[in-house]
């Protein structure tokens, strides 16, 4: 075994005070977000299957109002398996990352024609689509207390500081520890709270600036809390390089009303998504993103203005230009709304932001 890979787990680590003072704390603090009151409610493990699938790199400020209109619109996985694309991306736009709602939408629509309900171990959550090691354990852990630890970065980031580790959370080596030390805390009893409460934690005392450890249950056993290191453990991870990329959003018009198409499934961005006609800057032209070509007949080309967007690891700089056409094709692909509907017949933030960009300038003109 190599040296930077050997167990960091502490052999007189108190694991004891770790799940018994965590697990006190959560239950004296714990927020009622909606999904926790749902389940308390109703036992439905669909309610924390959303929410963990929604929570994947989405903060919950964010998910808290999408998740609501959600589960209000999708009340069983069944209703969900009967929806199509479209409808799913209209009740969570904003949030990006939209491929896990395509899995999400495929997981249900598995379910319902096998006839099967939702699964009841962690093995059969880890069948479905979109389901990995961390939502098969938080789901299983706080529906049917199986004995599986979470790892995100709240708990990462918690881990390091009790063990003072220096070093980027997200290593490979560290995860493997710091799961097994979590599946160790999760088998003294009520995993599922015990997982919650970690994280709970982490999002907020054990912040990843100016962490509240005067309110800290565990200061007793932490490390970097005695050596006064919190700003050291752990060490910020490594951003990814950033890719450039020039688009051109053009907003359509005819007849008063706005012009919006299907991007293709072939796109390099928000492939199936409704939204503004999207081109991307190759060499010195742009070219539609995708195969796809709508037919349309374009004319009185002005240019808006720009705004900046991020998908992944991708940063946007898009020209918005303003056109309008006298003849659309007869084609499923475009659609035509009234401009007080366009808002929210939009998915993405980006195409959100060309719109709002292009009423100020109506405003302004």
């Amino acid at each position: 075994m190599k040296k930077s890979e050997e167990p960091l787990i502490p052999r007189d680590f108190n694991g004891s005070f770790f799940h018994k003072n965590l697990k006190s704390w959560y239950e004296c603090y714990e927020r009622p977000l909606p999904w926790r009151v749902l389940w308390k409610q109703h036992r439905d493990p669909w309610h924390i299957w959303v929410s963990e699938i929604m929570l994947q790199q989405t903060v919950i400020k964010a998910v808290i109002p999408v998740y609501e209109r959600f589960i209000k619109r999708f009340p069983t996985f069944e209703d969900l398996a009967a929806a199509n694309s479209e409808e799913i991306r209209l009740e969570v736009r904003g949030l990006g990352y939209y491929r896990r709602f395509d899995l999400l939408h495929r997981a249900c629509m598995e379910l319902t024609k096998d006839g099967r309900g939702l699964p009841q171990k962690h093995h059969e959550w880890l069948e479905l689509p979109g389901i990995g090691t961390y939502t098969a354990a938080a789901i299983a852990s706080i529906t049917r207390a199986e004995p599986f630890g979470v790892v995100d970065g709240n708990v990462e980031r918690v881990l390091c500081r009790l063990m003072d580790i220096r070093l980027e959370p997200n290593l490979p080596h560290l995860k493997k520890h710091f799961k097994q030390l979590m599946d160790q805390a999760c088998s003294r009893g009520c995993p599922g709270v015990f997982n919650q409460a970690v994280m709970e934690l982490g999002q907020t005392i054990c912040t990843p600036t100016n962490p509240a450890c005067n309110l800290c249950p565990i200061t007793k056993i932490c490390s970097a809390f005695k050596q006064n290191s919190q700003h050291l453990a752990p060490a910020p991870k490594s951003k990814p390089q950033l890719i450039d990329v020039e688009m051109q959003l053009s907003i359509v018009s005819h007849c008063k009303k706005i012009v919006l198409c299907r991007r293709p499934d072939d796109a390099k961005f928000l492939k199936g998504t409704w939204g503004f006609f999207t081109a991307i800057r190759s060499r010195q032209e742009f070219h539609h993103d995708g195969q796809q070509q709508y037919g349309l007949k374009l004319s009185n080309k002005k240019q808006i203005g720009r705004v900046k967007h991020s998908i992944t690891k991708h940063r946007i700089m898009a020209n918005v230009l303003a056109l309008e056409t006298t003849k659309l094709p007869k084609t499923e692909l475009i659609r035509i709304v009234d401009p007080r509907d366009v808002e929210e017949n939009l998915v993405s933030n980006l195409d959100r932001k060309a719109w709002v960009l292009l009423q100020k300038k109506l405003n302004l003109d």
